[in-house]
């Protein structure tokens, strides 16, 4: 059974939102470093602490694991991707679809 890393997956869901440790830090009214450690795996939250960041973050816990379990290794840049889209309008995310079917076949050329 593979190791869960929760830290990694926090930092890279922070990153993917362009936050950094301190502004989630603040938003949850923790030191940075506390966060640190959390991302870095030397620490983990208990599951109150775990809620608070991950609402600081604009998820739930459900979202964070179902999210966590499909895409173990995805690069931060698609999690980035994917977590701006969600904040998209429906408009805004068929405009986003069209770009990117253009942008695929200009470049399989």
């Amino acid at each position: 059974m593979n190791e869960l890393k929760i830290g990694e997956q926090l930092k890279a869901l922070r990153k993917s939102l362009n936050l950094t440790s301190q502004e989630v830090a603040n938003r949850v009214n923790i030191s940075q470093s506390y966060i640190s450690r959390f991302e870095n795996d030397r620490s983990v939250p208990d599951v109150e602490m775990l809620a608070k960041i991950l609402k600081a973050l604009g998820t739930d816990m459900t979202t964070f694991f179902s999210y966590y379990e499909d895409n173990q290794n995805i690069p931060t840049d698609l999690a980035q991707l994917i977590e701006m889209s969600k904040k998209l309008t429906p408009e805004e995310r068929i405009k986003l679809t069209e770009f990117l079917t253009v942008l695929k076949r200009t470049t399989s050329k």
